[in-house]
């Protein structure tokens, strides 16, 4: 039989005891609650059986702000879009383009994404009948010969030349330029390379680039343009409001409701055995993207035929454009 000494020990013992175990146990209820929640600056360690935790929704997170979270190591390739775009490449443009208006001299077209800076450029380096499009040449020259002189021409003559295509009007504006020896200069002053005017002042059959129409769009555009703003948003702005029948051609290539500013040109030429040359320079939106599109061509068999091949290779070069 225990003494009473003895069994005063034991209890003792096992009270011991079990405040010990009853502190562990509270102890490790109360980590794993912090693990669950996570802190401030720290990533929280969750228990697979805790898989819903309790951490608030604002938490912050130990990512700097403005800084895309890492992709976990284990995580699996993420799937291409479907269905996708295909590359387009300017050799395929090419190769498009030359079955629709046919081999040689036949087109030529430029390009440049206003968002990307990229610039396209395919066909004939020069020797394309300008038609009608020799109008945007008159008139910068006219613009510009403005800002340098003070002297004004007929604004009458320069929004009939633009918005209707008027041909007496372009003479009179041509005149005021000075003539060819106007454009030349104008022409020099931008880098215009492969620009030839007709040397009896027959400024519908000079010849020209897409290249090089290309450079007198962006003079409509740019900060750095010898045009300054005021010239240029009435260019743009004549540009915007041709007649209902000549906004054909690079519009074409423009998103469903936008608005384009552009000049067309078609001639049927008699040393051409009265093929066609049919032309649209101008800018448009297309795929979000605002851009700059010349398509050149002669050597078509008729007017109509010359416009729908035009407005197909606009919206070509628009694609080519848009893939990257």
């Amino acid at each position: 039989m225990l003494s009473r000494r003895h069994t005063v020990a034991i209890a003792t013992v096992i009270s011991v005891v079990l405040l010990t175990l009853t502190a562990w146990g509270h102890r490790h209820t109360s980590d794993g609650a912090a693990n669950a929640q996570g802190t401030a600056g720290q990533s929280a360690t969750v228990h697979p059986a805790s898989t819903t935790s309790s951490r608030p929704a604002n938490t912050r997170s130990s990512r700097p702000a403005n800084t895309a979270p890492s992709r976990p190591a284990s995580r699996p390739p993420t799937a291409s879009p479907s269905p996708s775009r295909p590359k387009l490449t300017v050799r395929q443009l090419t190769a498009s383009l030359q079955a629709l208006f046919g081999s040689g001299d036949s087109f030529s077209v430029a390009g440049y994404d206003l968002a990307t800076g990229r610039s396209i450029f395919t066909g004939a380096g020069s020797g394309m009948t300008e038609a009608s499009v020799v109008k945007l040449d008159i008139l910068e020259t006219a613009l510009y010969h403005r800002q340098q002189t003070g002297y004004d021409f007929n604004e009458d003559d320069v929004e009939a030349m633009v918005e209707n295509s008027d041909n007496a009007a372009a003479d009179r504006v041509f005149r005021y330029d000075g003539g060819n020896s106007g454009l030349r200069q104008y022409n020099g002053l931008i880098g215009l390379g492969q620009t030839q005017l007709e040397p009896n002042g027959v400024w519908g059959l000079s010849t020209t680039s897409a290249g090089d129409q290309l450079e007198l769009l962006k003079q409509l555009v740019s900060g750095k343009s010898v045009l300054n703003s005021t010239s240029r948003g009435y260019a743009l702005q004549l540009m915007g409001d041709v007649e209902e029948d000549q906004t054909w051609g690079i519009s074409a290539a423009a998103d469903h409701g936008a608005s384009s500013e552009l000049k067309n040109g078609w001639l049927n030429i008699d040393s051409d055995n009265g093929l066609w040359a049919v032309n649209s320079a101008g800018l448009t939106t297309s795929g979000g993207h605002q851009m700059l599109l010349v398509v050149l061509s002669q050597h078509q068999p008729d007017f109509q035929s010359g416009v729908n091949r035009v407005e197909v290779a606009a919206s070509k070069l628009a694609a080519t454009l848009r893939s990257s």
